[in-house]
């Protein structure tokens, strides 16, 4: 099923397709539909030309907008924990004039006063009912994951759910935890959330069949929160196959300096040492794979492309900032970067100001003293070992 995943860390639970309709795992073959009546017709979201679908600040909370006389409706669509896992549809009417919007009841709880109809006027399936919606009114709807085959569930005061604000909120903050940037803040949590919706079951999977990428894949979910003992095992064995064949992957150093940090995390420091002994000794390559698929692959690779465009782990006492040049979208914008990993022993925060031709780099390195940085694609006259300093980089034209 092509769509945006959403669900909760560890569990992603249901694709929302391009029309707003979500596909829940535990409903059997079933989804949940909506449609809207306004003042004109009925719109069907999956044959209405007004469409427009996307992501609150890169969230597992997906917006979809239906074009109305006078404005638009908004649904957004979400998963919370509360009462073991719910699926959370939210529409607002932000046309003048009051609409209806139908969607499925069965075992569905809501903020809607009395006055459900059947829908009339288009095919609908069975147990869709039709809610008034007042002109700049919203409803909230929801229903349990998993639909009970036998004996349904009891109502919830669905009031009472965290809002979609504070959902997507929760989620960058989960994202920020392991690093932040600007630009391409909302592509770097975008990436984070599909890592975090993986099962353990999927990342099993993804270590057997790419362990340089299921190793990024665990670096990313421990910076976010994850138990880093929890994998240990499994990272020392995927670090061991990464260094004996570095070809195969263009993320091995990475991978090998992530794996590190995570060990060191887990209180790891012998199995962390040895890992960085690998990667000293492994002739691995420092490259940037296409970052384009929104599949597993692609949300790793993004994360992994994003981070080493402000700096790149060179060797246990050196990083090179800037490591492949000065993207032409930075040129003349202010470019901030916190929490990024500049060794197996260091984080760093960067800030890059312009003035003129030339920028200004400020940097602060957490980690013991000692760390050499470079930036020779930009200024190759630039070094330091100061944890933190400004300085003018003269811009290679």
């Amino acid at each position: 099923m092509e769509g945006i995943r959403i669900g909760l860390q560890g569990a992603g639970s249901a694709v929302v397709d391009a029309y707003g309709v979500v596909h829940p795992d535990g409903w059997r073959a079933e989804s949940c539909g909506w449609w809207l009546a306004a003042s004109d017709k009925w719109h069907d979201p999956r044959t209405s030309p007004s469409v427009r679908q996307q992501r609150i600040d890169g969230t597992p909370v997906v917006q979809t907008k239906i074009g109305v006389p006078g404005g638009d409706v908004v649904q957004r669509v979400f998963v919370v924990a509360d009462r073991g896992g719910r699926l959370v549809m939210q529409v607002s009417n932000e046309s003048p004039e009051p609409v209806a919007v139908a969607v499925p009841t069965r075992e569905m709880s809501s903020t809607a006063a009395a006055g459900a109809s059947r829908p009339q006027g288009i095919d609908t399936p069975e147990q869709v009912m039709a809610f008034p919606l007042s002109h700049r009114g919203s409803i909230t709807f929801t229903w349990p994951l998993a639909l009970a085959r036998f004996r349904k569930t009891a109502p919830i005061d669905a009031s009472l759910l965290p809002s979609p604000d504070q959902v997507a909120r929760g989620w960058v903050l989960t994202s920020d935890r392991a690093s932040r940037v600007a630009p391409e803040a909302a592509a770097l949590v975008a990436a984070r959330c599909e890592i975090s919706l993986l099962t353990a079951h999927e990342i099993d999977e993804l270590l057997d069949a790419d362990p340089a990428r299921g190793m990024l894949t665990i670096a990313e979910r421990v910076r976010m929160g994850d138990n880093p003992q929890e994998w240990t095992s499994q990272l020392a064995d995927a670090a061991r196959r990464v260094a004996k064949h570095p070809q195969r992957s263009p993320w091995a150093s990475r991978a090998l300096v992530m794996a590190a940090r995570t060990l060191l995390a887990a209180s790891e420091t012998l199995a962390a040492e040895d890992v960085v002994e690998l990667w000293q000794r492994t002739n691995v390559s420092h490259g940037s794979a296409a970052a384009d698929s929104g599949d597993t692959a692609g949300a790793i690779d993004r994360v992994a492309a994003i981070e080493q465009r402000f700096v790149r782990a060179v060797s246990r006492t050196s990083a090179a900032v800037l490591p492949t040049g000065i993207p032409d979208a930075w040129r003349g914008v202010s470019v901030e970067a916190h929490g990024l990993v500049a060794s197996p022993h260091h984080r760093i925060s960067l800030a890059l100001r312009w003035h003129a031709a030339n920028v200004a780099l400020l940097w602060e390195i957490d980690g013991p003293p000692g760390l050499s940085l470079s930036a020779p694609l930009v200024d190759p006259k630039f070094q330091t070992t100061e944890l933190q300093g400004e300085a003018l980089l003269q811009v290679a034209s």
